[in-house]
């Protein structure tokens, strides 16, 4: 992981996980990982895994040097889905202004809940977190407006691996709602899940699907990212 930051050549995003560091209770996420150790040893894919701070913060200072948020001015960034909110404190620690949201209690597991308060609380994210569950055809009921950049990692809110996964459809609509909360010549900035079994080598997505973020943005691979078109004068 430390490679992947190295490659950026850049002092800042190499000092950004220590910057990071220094605001924030370690010794706080360093309990929550003992307290976590025995469900994390029955289940290495739940939530316990972010209590992992020497490797999540790392991994999460790579996305910021994938997006150069490093080198950009200050710009105001929602991540949804922000779970234990490790990129949120990365992107602050560059000096955005940085807001989350993710599913509401009720929706999460217990571990979940655990984990994420407490590594948001340890991180000092919390208060710029709330709850909002997306939902197909359901416009975002955000108070934010003249976001300068939308991201979702390992999106899932797209009912990943369900029966009902969603279409062209589903994505139309909330491509153009999230639009809406950006200024012009925002970003947003989504990232996939495989699902190779649905899709094949395809992957990501169904040809319908692919060829909507084709013809509204970039795709590489299982990243797309939209940008607002800036309105002449």
């Amino acid at each position: 992981m430390w490679a992947r930051i190295y490659q950026y050549r850049s002092l800042k995003l190499s000092a950004l996980a220590r910057r990071v560091g220094a605001n924030t209770d370690l010794k706080r996420i360093h309990r929550l990982g003992r307290e976590m150790e025995e469900i994390l040893r029955r289940d290495p894919a739940c939530a316990a895994k972010y209590t992992d701070y020497t490797f999540w913060m790392p991994f999460n200072v790579a996305r910021i040097g994938r997006l150069s948020l490093h080198k950009t001015p200050p710009l105001r960034v929602l991540d949804i889905g922000c779970g234990p909110g490790y990129f949120l404190a990365a992107a602050r620690a560059c000096g955005h202004e940085c807001y989350g949201i993710d599913a509401p209690p009720s929706i999460l597991s217990d571990v979940e809940k655990r984990v994420y308060s407490e590594l948001l609380g340890a991180l000092g994210c919390d208060a710029q977190v709330s709850p909002l569950l997306i939902e197909r055809y359901v416009a975002m009921n955000l108070p934010l407006r003249d976001l300068d950049l939308i991201t979702a990692f390992w999106i899932c809110f797209n009912r990943h691996c369900q029966p009902d996964e969603w279409g062209v459809a589903e994505w139309r609509f909330f491509v153009t709602d999230a639009l809406s909360h950006l200024r012009d010549g925002g970003t947003l900035h989504l990232e996939l899940n495989a699902n190779p079994d649905r899709y094949g080598p395809r992957q990501w997505y169904d040809d319908e699907t692919l060829e909507f973020f084709r013809s509204v943005g970039t795709v590489e691979g299982g990243i797309v990212r939209v940008r607002k078109p800036k309105i002449q004068p």
